[in-house]
């Protein structure tokens, strides 16, 4: 019994050392998706400690005064998306071994921010949701049939790591850059003009919160395309993890950026395409098994 209770103790440390280091890591990431590219083209942006600022006084509204209970549904399931998606531990190693083998499926996490913005934004388009929804499933079967038994990104991570020249690497890959083109969460406007619409919530501070929540989700989804995207850094332990978990956000936030920037968002052959290059390499990977 006090083993059993030592280890509980030991998982609940190490999940709540991750959750912090990824509430400590969300300002740089909204700065690093936000900000940074508007420095790029000519633009003043803000510095990231006004980043820090914003997200103090988020927080601590949000504890002092709580959310209303949609918006409360939906940060906890963007911390849980995060977290499953964060892929490092730093005290127990079994901990991230469970999280990232069982939750932190593509088809799983990916529907989950998939909810979200729906739910953030229910007069979004349908179809959007619909195409990004059979992208995901598509990803899921790709991924079961190029590695069959395979259990999420953490599965992807040990076999990529045992097979460098595995063509699951190839899969995933194609499987990103397809999800980064047919992305459906709400952009700023998007969510500023279905508040305004639906005159909720009514105060300021209220809709700068839900801003806020909504892009928790786009830092999730720019971490699930990173995690395909760059599998082989998920997982690592210590300052190695917190390192491949900012590299794996800044691939999957560039593989976002790029398909706005190209148009070929709009583009619904190129998505095809990549889809069947995607089930080609794991049919060539399941039959070389």
């Amino acid at each position: 019994m006090a083993a059993l209770l030592v280890s509980l103790v030991r998982v609940l440390l190490e999940l709540g050392l991750q959750l912090g280091v990824i509430v400590l890591l969300l300002p740089v990431m909204f700065w690093l998706k936000e900000d940074v590219p508007a420095l790029l083209v000519g633009r003043a942006v803000s510095p990231l400690r006004e980043r820090y600022a914003r997200f103090g006084t988020f927080w601590r509204l949000t504890l002092r005064y709580g959310l209303p209970v949609d918006d409360g549904l939906m940060l906890a399931l963007a911390l849980l998306v995060l977290l499953c998606l964060a892929g490092f531990s730093l005290v127990m190693p079994e901990t991230s071994s469970v999280m990232g083998a069982w939750l932190a499926d593509p088809l799983l996490m990916g529907g989950i921010l998939l909810v979200g913005a729906f739910w953030a934004v229910p007069g979004l388009s349908r179809g959007a949701h619909g195409r990004c929804c059979l992208v995901l499933c598509l990803t899921e079967c790709f991924i079961v049939l190029a590695a069959p038994g395979v259990t999420g990104l953490q599965g992807v991570q040990r076999l990529l790591l045992a097979s460098p020249g595995s063509s699951l690497a190839g899969t995933a890959l194609c499987c990103a850059v397809a999800l980064a083109l047919t992305t459906s969460l709400p952009d700023r406007q998007a969510l500023a003009d279905d508040m305004v619409m639906r005159g909720y919530p009514a105060g300021r501070s209220a809709r700068d919160q839900r801003q806020v929540i909504v892009g928790m989700y786009h830092v999730g989804w720019a971490l699930l395309l990173g995690d395909l995207l760059l599998p082989v850094l998920f997982g690592l332990e210590g300052l190695g993890g917190i390192v491949g978990l900012v590299v794996r956000f800044v691939g999957g936030s560039l593989l976002v950026a790029s398909g706005r920037l190209t148009g070929m968002n709009r583009h619904g052959r190129f998505v095809a395409l990549l889809l069947g290059l995607a089930g080609l390499m794991a049919l060539a990977g399941r039959f070389a098994v």
